[in-house]
């Protein structure tokens, strides 16, 4: 059983399903251990897929998918819900930061911190 989904893990499942669904669960896993976000893997007849919530604002929310990429040689990378790609499988914690940064409301400045009144 997964701990991440109260379902199936990867390990019980077969087929071709099986390696997108170990990544979404890695994904998951990393997401989590974060603190910044929660997540969850999801899995319907329809397919599988990560459930993302930024918990600061509970309405920010998406559902990220695994699949190979047609134009890249279908590598399987990760995918927002509307079709954009957020990054490779193999590359988790960098898909992870995307996703996070994407869903924060209130993203750190990386160039420095503004200060009122500076010019």
């Amino acid at each position: 059983m997964s701990l991440v989904n109260g379902d199936q893990s990867a390990d019980e499942l077969h087929g071709p399903e099986k390696e997108p669904y170990v990544f979404l669960e890695r994904l998951a896993m990393e997401l989590n251990s974060q603190q910044r976000m929660r997540a969850r893997t999801e899995r319907t007849a329809g397919g599988a897929w990560v459930r993302v919530v930024n918990p600061k604002t509970g309405w920010f929310s998406e559902r990220v998918k695994c699949y190979p990429d047609p134009l890249s040689g279908n590598v399987l990378c990760f995918w927002w819900e509307w079709g954009s790609k957020i990054g490779t499988a193999d590359d988790v914690p960098g898909s992870a930061a995307v996703i996070a940064r994407v869903l924060d409301p209130e993203p750190e400045l990386s160039t420095g911190t503004v200060k009122t009144g500076d010019a």
